[in-house]
């Protein structure tokens, strides 16, 4: 588990950067949550009494983020992943969480001092949901920005106090070290990932796309039955957390996004249909 030494290494061995599910059962797909531990509380409940042998989870990135308590939320995802993993039949790969926009600013934050303009990144960042998980950290924002002007030692010293607030909260480094930046389902025909992909660019070749993508879920649809290569001919539906405020989400199509108003919890069958919804 997270929380242990001698199973976070093995654990960490196993993480692809695009992970391959498991064949069988129900695939739960958990959208963006953005820090909010209500929500997980009650999704957790709902996947905890729907879950069956043979089911797998994935966390489409954006644990973190300011709907409510980061830290919170991280320890509740960790319990939630211990308890599915004592149900029978569960393996450790049958877990999967993703790398989204909230994962990767708070990664880019812990590594400010490299920044060419680091008040200005961070600044960024801090409009973009960094603020909240900062705060939720009990960590000062505002000596954040007085070191940004004082060099990167300063800054050094700045977010080497964020990563011992977040390494006094057991496994929340290990799990944040543990991302994959997409999955695929066991046949190859679905694809999990935070916030899109790419139709112009090869599934292996996707950089950050996987989680900046800002397109609605028809553009990347008609963008998806465009792409005359790559391997997206054999992809017929993209899952993914979140998308863009402007957004109308379509229930068929090629592409699904989980989180609407609300953060949800959806479980599909081999084929990518939703078997069940659950709003937060």
């Amino acid at each position: 588990m997270f929380g242990r030494s001698t199973r976070v290494s093995s654990i960490m061995t196993k993480v692809a950067s695009i992970a391959r599910l498991r064949g069988g059962g129900t695939t739960w797909a958990l959208g963006a949550l953005a820090g909010d531990d209500a929500a997980l509380e009650r999704l957790g409940s709902a996947l905890m009494q729907h879950w069956q042998p043979g089911d797998r989870l994935v966390v489409l990135g954006n644990m973190l983020g300011a709907a409510g308590n980061t830290p919170r939320t991280l320890d509740l995802m960790l319990r939630l992943r211990r308890r599915l993993l004592a149900r029978p039949g569960a393996e450790v790969e049958d877990f999967v969480f993703l790398r989204g926009p909230q994962e990767e600013i708070w990664h880019k934050a812990l590594q400010l001092q490299f920044a060419l303009a680091p008040l200005d990144v961070l600044d960024w960042m801090l409009s973009r949901g960094l603020a909240a998980i900062i705060e939720a950290y009990g960590y000062s924002i505002a000596e954040g920005r007085i070191a940004s002007r004082n060099g990167s030692r300063a800054i050094a010293r700045w977010t080497s106090g964020l990563r011992e607030r977040q390494a006094a909260r057991p496994g929340h480094a290990d799990l944040l070290n543990a991302l994959s930046r997409a999955a695929l389902s066991a046949d190859g025909r679905l694809v999990f990932a935070a916030s899109g992909v790419d139709p112009g660019r090869p599934l292996d070749g996707q950089a950050d796309a996987f989680w900046w993508s800002t397109q609605t879920d028809s553009a990347l649809d008609e963008a998806l039955g465009k792409a005359g290569d790559g391997g997206w001919a054999a992809i017929e539906r993209v899952v993914r957390g979140a998308g863009p405020s402007r957004n109308v989400p379509q229930d068929a199509g090629r592409v699904l996004t989980v989180t609407r108003s609300t953060p949800a919890l959806v479980g599909l069958d081999p084929g990518g249909n939703v078997r069940e919804r659950v709003e937060a």
